[in-house]
């Protein structure tokens, strides 16, 4: 059983992704259940997942929820099952050996283990077994991964009426809101798009740029700098560095909506001949992994090691400070411990 992992949506398939590789290497059948702890969910009693893509077995919630089943991790069992545990930030029973050689009867799986971890228990009949990361992942999407027909309708009539007939293009996912809390320096890192794009332009003769983002400013900024040539879908969409409404965050009277518009965005990216996007962001890994690019038709930005290690020097110094200040703090609170007058005594 596959519950959600409570993030993003992409980040919620990604673990999807490792867990059904997980079931195929221990010959279970997958149960995918994105419960009332998904941002993307319409009501307690559905399961989300199925509202935006195929089931990947025959199976459902209600087929693993019997009495005489076994459940691990042990916290599990056929009453609490479809109902989230608030103290899985404990990770308890959660080690990934655990739960690949269990016996029980049924294996739930609530907590975010990449693809790469799993790669050791691959054993070598498998078709995963000797592949990179990237290569499994995009096994794996090409293998599970069905939109619902409504959706890739919508997909293919945006790429047919805005799109089609004007390559090459170029698509772009560039973040703002609340990525600024996960991503220090984002700012920086987004700057170095302007250039790339440019050069995409001048080297491949771009003609449309299909901008991803999920925030206001920077569409407006897009638009001011590249004009026409600049399409985008119509979804909501924040401010710049706002950390607490950004518009994965917010509520949606039609919660369904939300997913799509994410899942839109995505697939119309991987549409596109080039694309340029965030090395930190789910949406353009997802991206990546929905075709096979070119090696040169495809940058994600990451900051190097050398703006790493200047962010890492900052960070210990800033540490340092926070430290020596609580040091001197105390010290005047506790003077006696610091050989100084023992406020205690009589």
């Amino acid at each position: 059983m596959i519950k959600s992992w409570g993030c993003g949506f992409w980040s919620d398939v990604d673990h999807v992704m490792g867990q059904l590789l997980a079931a195929e290497i221990t010959n279970r059948i997958p149960v995918i259940y994105w419960g009332p702890n998904s941002r993307y969910a319409e009501s307690f009693q559905s399961n989300a997942f199925d509202l935006y893509f195929e089931p990947v077995s025959n199976y459902t919630i209600q087929d693993i929820a019997w009495p005489h089943y076994t459940f691990y991790p042990p916290m599990w069992n056929s009453k609490n099952v479809m109902i989230e545990d608030l103290d899985k930030i404990t990770w308890e029973h959660r080690n990934l050996g655990e739960l690949m050689t269990s016996d029980a009867s049924v294996v739930v799986s609530d907590v975010h283990y990449f693809v790469r971890p799993i790669i050791p228990f691959i054993p070598k009949d498998h078709w995963a077994y000797g592949m990179t990361p990237h290569q499994i992942y995009r096994g794996l999407f090409e293998k599970y991964l069905k939109l619902k027909p409504d959706i890739q309708a919508e997909i293919e009539d945006f790429y047919e009426e805005n799109l089609k007939g004007s390559e090459p293009l170029l698509g772009v996912h560039i973040r703002g809101g609340d990525k600024v809390r996960e991503v220090e320096k984002l700012s920086h890192l987004n700057k170095r798009y302007y250039s790339q794009i440019d050069r995409f332009i001048r080297r491949y003769g771009i003609n449309k740029i299909l901008l991803l983002t999920d925030t206001e400013d920077i569409l407006k900024n897009f638009i001011r700098r590249y004009g026409s040539m600049v399409v985008y879908t119509d979804c909501r969409r924040g401010e710049l560095n706002d950390t607490k409404n950004a518009a994965h965050l917010q509520n949606y009277s039609d919660k369904r909506r939300k997913g799509i518009e994410i899942i839109k965005d995505t697939y119309l990216g991987a549409k596109c001949d080039f694309f340029i996007g965030n090395g930190y962001s789910n949406v353009s890994y997802t991206v990546k992994r929905l075709k096979d690019w070119p090696e040169d038709h495809i940058k994600l930005f990451f900051r190097n090691l050398k703006h790493e290690k200047r962010l890492s020097k900052r960070r210990t110094k800033k540490e340092w400070r926070r430290r020596a200040e609580l040091t001197q703090k105390h010290k005047k609170e506790y003077p006696e411990f610091y050989g100084g007058v023992n406020t205690y005594a009589e």
